[in-house]
């Protein structure tokens, strides 16, 4: 989930220092023209809202809690068209080139209970603390023989991340990018990995793409040292194996999670995609200030801190995007309990930042708690109301605006060449809509059971803006 250590907070503090234009805004001439888009079948931009599951897929059997139920109610309540579905190698891959089918069937049921809702299914390959064989008691994600820590030390730290700095931890990621020179084959096997997993679900309508490593973490190489020469050629085997078995999904690739997650610039360079349909790769940072992460609060100093997060990860992550020539998507964010000074406020922030950037999100997470969408009984928490923000599912064209306020969503797009299918907006209640059309030339129609507004505009008008109120 998050990585966050004192070696990150002095970063960032230093990187506040020396770069104030940073944290007031934008450099003069700072490019604001809309970011690449992910897109559908259609060519339609995709706008994604969803949750990640789960937390308690990163346990010993990596599958989440949820029911069929579940994702019925997630859909109707909250809106959301995806889902960020945590997986671990460990489960798939128990031995060296033997794959768990069985393991990979009850991932098929699952992904089956989001079809039926018509989300999208972004397959996630979970790490935290390399694995739960690095250091006992903490950790998700790389098997047992994978996990090759020299017979060094560990005990598991607290706050938890902590322990990414324990001898055993360090290790094992050194072994793992081959930092030490001596094991090329864990990469190789984890690449063997993606190319089945992704020649399994392929052709699974509800699968969007892959989100090849939860929050990357280089061991003694970090930040330029290792985003650069490890990170991005690691990115580009997977993709280049991907494609030979699945030549459509998305691609979804994270910088490392120490700075970037925070609003640091990351150095990832350039993955190509083979794909003769032109790319599909998105960049996907997460987004975790220090001030709100780990039980933190967002009032007072700390919220004068967080504040200079935003103002760094809103130019820093869409300046990657445009660097990389890619979409963007917010892999992660959340991490504040209901109760804590300032969540609503912090929520209603991030949320207006991703409208503002014309991108798409994933809460962390839809496990039952203070800093979920349902409470320990089953409730719903604050987090539901806010998260239910109406928003444009799909867009028939390029996407110039959303904002949100007073109830009312104003959305803006223009038009793009071989898009078909109208534009679809998600709207809690039965919506009364404007148009900047000429009267006559557009037409909506509303799907109460899904509370889905579809939106055919003027074929003859290049722009387009709909405004849409309770």
């Amino acid at each position: 989930m998050r990585v966050r250590t004192v070696l990150g907070r002095i970063t960032l503090t230093a990187t506040l220092a020396l770069t104030p234009a940073f944290v007031t805004a934008p450099a003069a001439g700072a490019d604001t023209a809309p970011l690449p888009a992910i897109t559908d079948d259609q060519g339609r931009t995709l706008i994604l809202h969803g949750l990640n599951t789960s937390g308690s897929a990163k346990g010993p059997t990596g599958l989440p809690w949820i029911t069929r139920d579940d994702v019925v109610r997630e859909a109707r309540d909250l809106g959301t068209n995806s889902v960020r579905y945590v997986l671990q190698w460990k489960n798939i891959e128990p031995e060296p080139g033997r794959y768990d089918e069985a393991h990979l069937d009850d991932i098929a049921e699952r992904l089956a209970w989001y079809r039926e809702q018509g989300m999208h299914v972004i397959l996630d390959m979970h790490q935290d603390i390399y694995g739960p064989a690095a250091c006992k008691g903490a950790g998700d994600g790389a098997p047992a023989w994978a996990t090759i820590t020299d017979g060094l030390p560990c005990t598991p730290q607290d706050p938890w991340v902590l322990t990414y700095l324990q001898p055993a931890v360090l290790r094992a990621y050194d072994n793992f990018w081959n930092n030490t020179g001596k094991h090329p084959e864990l990469m190789q096997r984890y690449t063997a990995m993606w190319k089945h997993v992704a020649e399994r679900f392929a052709h699974d309508p509800a699968v969007l793409g892959y989100d090849l490593m939860n929050e990357p973490f280089g061991g003694t190489r970090q930040l330029g040292f290792f985003e650069g020469p490890i990170l991005t050629p690691f990115y580009q085997r997977i993709v280049n194996a991907i494609r030979e078995v699945d030549g459509d999904n998305w691609v979804f690739v994270e910088p490392q999670a120490l700075g970037p997650n925070e609003g640091s610039e990351t150095s990832l360079g350039t993955v190509r995609d083979p794909r003769p349909g032109g790319p599909r790769i998105v960049l996907a940072p997460h987004f975790y200030p220090g001030g709100v992460d780990l039980g933190g609060s967002y009032d007072g100093v700390a919220k004068l801190l967080v504040q200079a997060q935003f103002a760094l990860w809103k130019r820093n992550m869409p300046a990657a995007a445009r660097r990389l020539d890619t979409p963007m998507w917010l892999g992660e964010v959340g991490g504040m309990g209901q109760g804590a000074p300032g969540a609503a406020d912090f929520t209603g922030d991030w949320l207006s930042m991703a409208d503002e950037l014309g991108i798409g999100w994933a809460y962390w997470s839809n496990d039952p708690g203070s800093s979920g969408v349902v409470d320990g009984d089953g409730k719903p928490t604050l987090f539901t109301k806010l998260l239910a923000r109406p928003y444009p599912r799909a867009v028939a064209g390029t996407l110039t605006k959303t904002s949100y306020a007073d109830g009312a969503l104003t959305v803006a797009w223009r038009n793009k060449p071989g898009v078909t299918g109208p534009t679809e907006i998600w709207f809690p209640v039965t919506p009364k809509v404007t148009s900047t059309d000429p009267g006559g030339k557009w037409w909506t129609r509303w799907d109460a059971d899904r509370h889905v507004l579809s939106v055919w505009a003027d074929p003859g008008t290049a722009s387009h803006t709909v405004t849409v109120k309770p």
